[in-house]
């Protein structure tokens, strides 16, 4: 287990955040916009409820570069102000983002560093009206926390961001009811895989903070095991994001990998969710900012499939969010598309709706609806295949691919298809 890092008292001076932090928070909060946007497309709507949680919020105050830093609470709370205001200009008949705000962390000097802070950044009138802080350990702090969003309404619109510092302090049973007990819940989630690889011995096979990942002396046996070959470091992290994804229980997920140069550890930031769009708008949301992200594996379907053959130092941990890496994807999902296309239309007219593609494959891999669109685009256009419509209309020059589409293999193709 990690030791933490970060204390605030007041009156004290700052902790110091590192370049990957500000990188970590820029997401949180620019996640979040996009997050409230997606949820706000129909123009009647006058109204939003959502529940944000920041299980581990700290002080919100850091020092970084020789200035002052916000952390996640103000960037959290300033994201929603943003979207509110926006929403309140485009609306004819005015707009309200609903958001509690839960700020938890387990030091009670950290909740009086932010405390002090929310007042004199005016936020005090709101504290325990929708800005609520608890000095308590995510996990006891958890069931309240649902039984509140649950009591709000049925939408049950919440995002938990768990920023813990080390692996050990959000079980995994934990982030199984949040995302069973509550309808649309989505988790960000950094886990530091390195630390916890570290910790592995046959001596902690038992520990409670390995059994409360769901870790049993078996699986930390089987990991261990891979030590003895070729790029087990790689190995051993591919198989833990295996146990991560098999036992969080959410449909959808995506790894993002950084490296923080200041402490030579890498860890991960796991976006789960039970909605194959939240799992899209995150991923673009990466493409775009191009931060210090990488994307756990290569470039596009299937891209954690692990070849002890090839050269870990190639496409495996250095896939960044960059032209070049968008143009290895373009070309690895064109390659890929035609078998997995042919494969789903064997014995089946209908063809292979869009949405089973993406949610069927999308998990694993740094594609977004957009590069597949245009790959898709790209083969109907060279004749490997008919886009049609959930009403049945071929769509020969649609430059929009909707979601319910269908992919069916035309009659006739060239002798060189690649479709075979």
């Amino acid at each position: 287990m990690t030791r933490k890092h970060y204390d605030w008292r007041v009156g004290e001076p700052l902790p110091i955040l590192g370049d990957h932090s500000v990188a970590k928070h820029e997401i949180f909060e620019q996640y979040l916009g996009i997050y409230i946007e997606r949820l706000t497309r129909t123009f009647s709507q006058t109204m939003l409820n959502l529940t944000i949680v920041d299980g581990f919020c700290g002080g919100g105050l850091y020092r970084h570069r020789g200035g002052e830093a916000e952390g996640s609470p103000l960037r959290l709370l300033h994201a929603v102000e943003e979207a509110d205001k926006a929403l309140n200009a485009a609306r004819i008949k005015g707009f309200e983002v609903r958001a509690d705000f839960v700020f938890v962390d387990e030091n009670a000097e950290h909740i009086a560093f932010l405390r002090d802070l929310l007042i004199k950044r005016g936020y005090g009138p709101r504290l325990g009206t929708d800005i609520f802080l608890l000095c308590s350990t995510f996990e006891d702090a958890c069931p309240g926390i649902v039984t509140r969003i649950q009591a709000k309404g049925t939408a049950q619109r919440s995002l938990f961001f768990l920023d813990q510092y080390g692996w050990s302090d959000v079980r995994f049973a934990t982030i199984r009811s949040i995302l069973s007990q509550i309808k649309n819940p989505e988790i960000l989630l950094t886990f530091a895989v390195d630390a916890l690889i570290d910790f592995l011995t046959e001596k902690r096979a038992e520990s409670a903070a390995l059994l409360g990942l769901d870790l049993q002396r078996e699986d930390v046996r089987a990991l261990l095991e891979l030590k003895s070959g070729d790029g087990w470091r790689y190995l051993i992290q591919n198989g833990l994001y295996r146990h991560v994804q098999s036992r969080t229980g959410a449909p959808f997920y995506t790894p993002f990998f950084i490296h923080s140069v200041e402490s030579h550890r890498s860890y991960w930031l796991l976006h789960l969710s039970s909605h194959r769009q939240a799992r899209d708008e995150m991923g673009k949301l990466h493409w775009r900012i191009n931060n210090h992200f990488q994307h756990h594996g290569g470039a596009g379907f299937h891209a954690l499939g692990f070849n002890p053959s090839k050269d870990l130092r190639q496409d495996l941990m250095q896939f960044m969010f960059d032209d070049d890496a968008r143009a290895r994807s373009e070309t690895a999902v064109l390659d890929q598309l035609p078998r997995m296309i042919h494969a789903a239309n064997q014995g089946d007219l209908g063809g292979l709706v869009v949405e089973q593609l993406f949610a069927g494959n999308c998990n694993d891999t740094p594609v977004t609806s957009d590069i597949l669109s245009s790959q898709l685009r790209l083969l109907r256009d060279e004749g490997e295949l008919m886009i049609v419509s959930s009403a049945g209309k071929e769509k020969p020059r649609a430059k929009t691919i909707a979601w319910d589409d269908r992919l069916i293999l035309p009659r006739q193709r060239s002798m060189f298809s690649r479709l075979g």
